[in-house]
C-alpha cells in the first residue's frame, strides 16, 4: 500500500460534499438527460451535472455514455456486427479494447452505435459458452474412458 493512502478510507466526493452510493433513480436518469441537453457544449458538463446530482463525474458520463444516450442500438447483434467483433478480437492490436471495436463496428451506421459494453458482453458471453461446450465434451470422453475400463 502506498504510503499516502495508509489510514485514509477511499471516499466519493462532489467538491466536498458525500456522493451518493448505489443505483440510479428514474428521476435521476431524467434529470441527467435533461442537464446534458442544457450543457451540451461546455466542456466541463459532466463535472456539472454531477454536482446538481451529489454523484460522481465519471459515473455520471458512463451512465449517459452507456445507458441512457439515444443513439444506442439495443437490437441484437447482426452477422455482420459478430463476424466483425470476433475478427476484431482476435487481432492482437484490438484484443480487449471494447472502446475500440465498438467505435469500428459503429462506424458508417444509420441505426445507432454501439457501446463498449454491449460488446463486452456478447464476447463474454460467447467466450463462456464456448468454454462450456469444450468442458461438457472433454466430460463426455472422459466418461466414455472410464466406461471402457469398467468393460474391460
Amino acid at each position: 500500500m502506498s504510503s499516502y493512502r495508509k489510514g485514509k478510507s477511499k471516499t466519493n466526493s462532489v467538491e466536498g460534499n458525500n456522493t451518493k452510493p448505489g443505483c440510479y433513480t428514474n428521476e435521476e436518469d431524467a434529470l441527467i438527460l435533461k442537464l446534458y441537453d442544457q450543457y451540451f457544449g461546455e466542456t466541463n458538463k459532466w463535472k456539472t451535472i454531477a454536482i446538481k446530482l451529489y454523484r460522481g463525474h465519471k459515473s455520471v458520463r458512463e451512465r449517459y455514455v452507456n445507458h441512457l444516450d439515444p443513439t444506442i442500438n439495443r437490437s441484437d447483434f447482426t452477422n455482420e456486427e459478430k463476424n466483425e467483433i470476433n475478427k476484431l478480437q482476435n487481432n492482437p492490436e484490438y484484443f480487449r479494447k471494447w472502446a475500440e471495436i465498438a467505435k469500428r463496428i459503429s462506424a458508417n451506421r444509420n441505426q445507432g452505435r454501439r457501446t463498449e459494453l454491449q460488446v463486452k458482453n456478447y464476447w463474454n458471453s460467447k467466450d463462456r459458452s464456448q468454454k462450456r461446450k469444450n468442458k461438457r465434451s472433454y466430460e463426455r470422453i472422459h466418461n466414455i474412458m472410464n466406461i471402457n475400463h469398467i468393460v474391460n
